[in-house]
């Protein structure tokens, strides 16, 4: 959908949205489609908007950063996503696809990742005909999250830091620095916020989404006030009732209460 004049996105793809921006210089690119057969109408579509100037990553993970291989162009992102995706694990990606796309295993016969080649620590300015894009480095989600403002456009892209009205993943999260992100976040001029996955929203969320954060930190400093060991808590804790994960997928769901309460007894112990 055009969110603004200049700015478009995609909520319905089965991983991250993803969104571009049009310049007068050519566009830049938020985060790719995760499946191949989606990469390549997402690709058709910004065909005739402009040359394909930069992709820009708020994170490593391969919902967000899969389909960079269907790009021919520079990639934007923060240091610890490069590590991320240099060191990612192809196999698995690459087994994931097949799974949710048999119709694009065609197209990733010869898959490489696209690497970083523009990394930054803190912030960084990308600076495109009218437009900039200040890529900021606000630790959540990821140690290297990144949040993409575009200021003329009024535009958070935020990758995973916020999700609307989905589960939050935690398995390499910084829960502490995650609630304050978000409030850095609030601090932004902006209309539209662009999250992980989930429609887009505005900055009224950003409360109701921190209250999700901290329940999750509450509920594992209350299993470790109780005494719980790690795999206790693993296996007996109650998870935060907001925003639960889908039915009908058992084995996702106990893969993410282990990944979840593990990182959060890791960081809060």
């Amino acid at each position: 959908m055009q969110l603004t004049d200049n700015v478009y996105v995609e909520t319905a793809y089965e991983g991250a949205n993803v969104g571009h921006v049009t310049t007068e210089q050519g566009i830049v690119m938020i985060e790719t489609p995760q499946r191949p057969t989606d990469a390549v109408a997402w690709r058709t579509q910004m065909e005739g908007k402009g040359k394909l100037k930069y992709l820009i990553h708020t994170e490593g993970h391969g919902d967000h950063i899969a389909g960079g291989f269907f790009f021919d162009v520079s990639v934007v992102a923060h240091e610890k996503t490069r590590d991320a995706i240099v060191t990612a694990d192809k196999k698995r990606i690459l087994d994931a696809i097949a799974m949710m796309d048999p119709d694009g295993v065609s197209l990733i016969s010869d898959y490489e990742f696209n690497v970083p080649v523009i990394t930054f620590s803190e912030r960084l300015i990308l600076y495109l005909g009218n437009h900039t894009f200040h890529l900021i480095n606000l630790p959540g989600h990821t140690e290297g999250q990144t949040a993409i403002f575009i200021p003329e456009e009024k535009v958070v892209f935020t990758g995973d830091n916020v999700n609307y009205q989905s589960p939050a993943f935690m398995h390499e999260s910084v829960p502490l620095t995650w609630l304050q992100s978000l409030k850095k976040l609030g601090e932004l001029d902006v209309d539209h916020i662009v999250p992980g996955h989930g429609e887009v929203c505005d900055r009224s969320y950003l409360g109701e989404w921190s209250e999700f954060i901290q329940e999750w930190i509450d509920a594992i400093r209350q299993a470790i006030g109780q005494g719980l060991s790690k795999e206790e808590a693993i296996e007996k804790m109650p998870l935060p009732s907001r925003y639960p994960m889908p039915p009908g997928n058992e084995e996702m769901t106990k893969m993410f209460r282990t990944m979840n309460i593990s990182r959060l007894y890791d960081q809060l112990g």
